[in-house]
């Protein structure tokens, strides 16, 4: 994971969403899906990460994963983990992008939201992306697009919002190595 400032509230949150997703699949008898993550300084900066994730922002919805996109930095592959995090210093559209012929991933989570129940939803959400979940046009889930966030995530106690049955059958055949 890598953060702007190592007091970022955002790292613990990232924590919460390992946590999550972990737990979830761990409760549909597969083994857990992400290590504790480790925040990293990378020794030349931020900077290379922060223009490739400005770069895909611009091209959200534009681009499909399976396609060409911005050439990645070669910092990012310098990287020793298979999920990069990136808490932007930037406001931009977060998401989840596979890089490299490895099946690794940068997620970008924007800078600028003081809501905690959404910014740690928007993490989880991303990190559904990476083990394979697609949007679900339902409200109030955690999968959702386009998703409402002001009414389901008010309240002030921590929490994320619900998976549904596909999102349970997408994780285990994800998991499994099986298609849908």
């Amino acid at each position: 994971m890598l953060a702007v400032a190592p007091e970022d509230e955002r790292i613990a949150m990232v924590g919460e969403a390992v946590s999550f997703w972990n737990e979830a699949v761990s409760n549909l008898g597969l083994g857990a899906p992400f290590v504790e993550p480790e925040l990293v300084a990378p020794p030349e900066g931020s900077r290379p990460f922060e223009n490739y994730a400005h770069q895909l922002s611009q091209l959200a919805g534009r681009l499909h994963s399976s396609g060409p996109g911005p050439e990645p930095p070669e910092q990012l592959f310098a990287v020793e983990a298979e999920v990069v995090v990136l808490l932007s210093a930037q406001n931009l559209m977060p998401f989840a992008w596979p890089y490299g012929e490895d099946g690794r991933y940068f997620v970008a989570i924007p800078a600028g939201d003081e809501r905690e129940n959404v910014v740690r939803n928007v993490i989880a959400h991303e990190l559904g992306h990476v083990l394979g979940l697609k949007h679900l046009r339902e409200p109030g889930v955690l999968m959702c697009q386009p998703c409402d966030t002001s009414t389901a995530l008010s309240q002030d106690e921590p929490r994320f919002l619900p998976l549904t049955d596909v999102d349970r059958a997408r994780l285990r055949n994800f998991l499994e190595g099986t298609q849908p």
